[in-house]
């Protein structure tokens, strides 16, 4: 049992060195989506907060109570919300995009951060509190799904501003930002996965 408990300390704390060794490779290109998409977000709130002021009290249920999610069963909800987060909202729609044309993915992102602003800003501020947490940690993991669109989609169209100072080949590029891409979405994955956790927790909480 003691050597089962080393061996997934052993492999925990590799799979953690090398999501961090990921992101700090790519730490300019991480905090400039970082800054595109908070700032498109809070400025859409803040403009549609002036532009269509929404009414002081309503009668309205919270937003979460019409989120097409299987509410009675914590762990389905938990498991729907996961998976449909990793592979149709950050995979599908903001990485796979980028591979196809790297600008899809910042495309993608800031229409995210645009529509979840028009979304959210209507809510009453307990309720907007009580879901800032998951949307802090969804969106970290698709602005790291964005990174890892972007340099795949950039190794095969210019491998120099892809990999500086490496001379490699197109194939050679898009091999080694696939292998990149994937210590990425390690932290993609705990980033959905902490979100999921706590999205079940606020929404059994608010309903």
């Amino acid at each position: 049992m003691v050597n089962v408990i080393y061996g997934f300390r052993v492999c925990f704390l590799s799979f953690l060195r090398s999501c961090v060794k990921a992101l700090s490779e790519r730490g300019s290109l991480l905090a400039f989506f970082n800054i595109v998409f908070f700032c498109s977000f809070f400025v859409v709130v803040l403009v549609a907060q002036f532009l269509f002021p929404p009414p002081l009290y309503s009668s309205e249920p919270p937003i979460i109570s019409w989120v097409p999610f299987p509410v009675g069963d914590w762990f389905m909800l938990f498991v729907w919300v996961f998976v449909f987060n990793l592979v149709v909202s950050a995979f599908a729609v903001v990485t796979l995009s980028g591979i196809v044309f790297f600008p899809f993915s910042a495309g993608f992102l800031t229409y995210r951060a645009v529509l979840w602003g028009l979304l959210f800003y209507s809510l009453p501020s307990s309720v907007f509190l009580a879901v800032l947490p998951t949307l802090i940690l969804e969106s970290e993991a698709y602005v790291v799904a964005a990174v890892a669109g972007t340099v795949v989609g950039l190794s095969w169209v210019k491998p120099s501003l892809a990999f500086k100072y490496k001379e490699l080949s197109r194939l050679g590029s898009f091999m080694m930002a696939l292998k990149e891409a994937g210590h990425l979405y390690k932290a993609v994955v705990l980033l959905l996965l902490a979100a999921a956790t706590v999205e079940t927790i606020t929404i059994f909480s608010l309903t």
